[in-house]
């Protein structure tokens, strides 16, 4: 009787699903339809504000259902990306090869069926989309362990590309090799900082274990064996390309470790009601010049969240100024205290806006 049941409420779900399957189907159709009409009056393929205006349409309708808000998010968050994909396959740049952490990143803002194409170095990153190769670049900013990546801004301060849009990774690491077994590892190969990350848990499970670096997380796994005795410290994603066990997650011995990519392209970013600015300055040769050209932003209750400064390459001893704040460049606000630090400044360029994915500005 049981057995009978348990069939007949499997046939049920067997026959919804063959119907939201077809349903996903007409869905990405129209999705196509709309691809089209996109390209042939040169619209972004790209929409950040209706695709969160879905999300919010259907978690306000899933309140006090059997599938929360945030299952429902992740849901049509990977429906929305398929669609967004059979529209028009974005080309996304990204600092390889596959299985690094921009990868990851990558993957985790543009879905399993964009067209990811690795590159050597960051400038490559930044030709790749210059040149039209790729559509998008994703380049690493800013871990919140390490610091801020000096190379990323040099070129950010060489470029006439926009940032559309910004990706914070949660730097899990994982201890894999081709056995399960602990025991058996006698090498931990991985690039330097990922070991130097995971060296409490190491001392802690692998004393003594010898540890070799390597140029990439990718690149260790060149070193795996068959026996298990080397074992490579990277992403988890790293697995799924080399056939992988996870021997043990989450090594990593700083859990609240993030690394903010910034997503590069040709356009402005729409308004999302949650975005933040960045551009960058250079200020005059006067005392209290970056006093002055900040002042603008206070007097306009503008809130600053990041504020960077690197040396100008072609001017020794002087310094360009890297500039994060609250909301969207287009807003009366933002717009008018840019302006004032435009007049204040020497140099000004306005990188863009993008939607911001802080964990604490997330909406209960």
């Amino acid at each position: 009787m049981k057995t009978a049941v348990l069939n007949d409420l499997r046939d049920q779900i067997d026959r919804l699903d063959d119907q939201m399957l077809e349903l996903l189907q007409t869905r990405a159709g129209l999705a196509i339809e709309i691809g089209q009409v996109k390209k042939e009056h040169s619209i972004a393929v790209l929409d950040r504000p209706r695709e969160k205006h879905i999300l919010d349409r259907l978690t306000l309708k899933s309140r006090e259902r059997p599938l929360t808000g945030e299952a429902v998010q992740e849901i049509y968050a990977t429906i929305i990306r398929a669609c967004r994909a059979a529209q028009a396959p974005i080309r996304v740049a990204f600092l390889g090869p596959y299985g690094t952490f921009s990868h990851a990143a990558a993957k985790e803002q543009f879905g399993a069926l964009g067209i990811y194409l690795p590159q050597d170095d960051l400038a490559s990153i930044f030709k790749e989309v210059t040149e039209g190769r790729a559509e998008v670049g994703l380049v690493p900013f800013e871990n919140s362990i390490e610091g801020i990546v000096g190379q990323t801004l040099d070129l950010l301060g060489a470029t006439l590309l926009k940032t559309r849009g910004m990706v914070t990774l949660k730097i899990s690491l994982a201890l894999m090799s081709r056995s399960l077994d602990l025991s058996a590892v006698k090498r931990v190969a991985s690039h330097p900082q990922p070991l130097a990350q995971a060296r409490g848990w190491l001392s802690l499970n692998l004393p003594g274990v010898e540890l070799a670096t390597t140029a990439s997380t990718a690149a260790a796994a060149s070193l795996l064996t068959d026996d298990g005795s080397v074992a490579i410290i990277g992403h988890p994603v790293l697995a799924d390309f080399h056939g992988l066990n996870l021997v043990a997650e989450n090594v990593e011995d700083q859990s609240h470790n993030q690394t903010f990519f910034l997503v590069l392209g040709h356009d402005h970013s729409e308004p999302t009601g949650r975005d933040r600015t960045m551009c960058w300055f250079t200020t005059p040769h006067s005392s209290g010049s970056l006093y002055t050209c900040l002042q603008p932003l206070a007097e306009a209750g503008v809130n600053m969240t990041r504020l960077h400064s690197r040396p100008c390459l072609d001017s020794p001893w002087e310094y360009r100024f890297f500039l994060e704040l609250e909301g969207h460049f287009s807003d009366d606000r933002v717009r008018s205290a840019l302006a004032e630090l435009e007049k204040q400044s020497e140099t000004f360029y306005l990188l863009g806006s993008y939607e911001s994915q802080d964990t604490a500005e997330q909406p209960q």
